[in-house]
């Protein structure tokens, strides 16, 4: 087999060229079949190891797909309450600053009200 190079580029004589194509051509053989069979395993081995963590920390997919649910009706208001009062001082530093609500109305009375109504919290 002689080749030269131009440019960094081996260049083979028709010849040759297509002797080594053909060659790869017949030792070639794509195999669809073992490819989905391993991509199959693959992906089963990551499923069960997605569900023995979920299992090892205790979740339970129809509980968390459920509605938000509280222990303690004033674990609920005592979070809400915190939320107002982080919301206020929020809304008092970015007056502060100067980038307030542009809106007439107030973003915080709307959270507020957002929150004590429909969410099922105690008023």
């Amino acid at each position: 087999m002689t080749s030269s190079t131009e440019g960094g580029v081996r260049k083979w004589p028709w010849s040759t060229a297509r002797a080594v194509s053909h060659s790869w051509h017949l030792t070639w053989r794509p195999r669809p079949a073992a490819y989905i069979r391993a991509r199959l395993a693959q992906q089963a081995t990551a499923e069960h190891q997605t569900a023995a963590a979920e299992l090892a920390e205790g979740w339970d997919e129809q509980a968390a797909s459920g509605p938000l649910a509280a222990s303690s009706p004033t674990l609920v208001r005592s979070v809400l309450d915190g939320l107002a009062e982080g919301l206020a001082a929020y809304s008092v530093r970015q007056a502060e600053l100067g980038l307030d609500d542009l809106s007439d109305q107030s973003a915080a009375a709307d959270m507020a009200a957002f929150l004590n109504s429909g969410t099922g919290a105690p008023a």
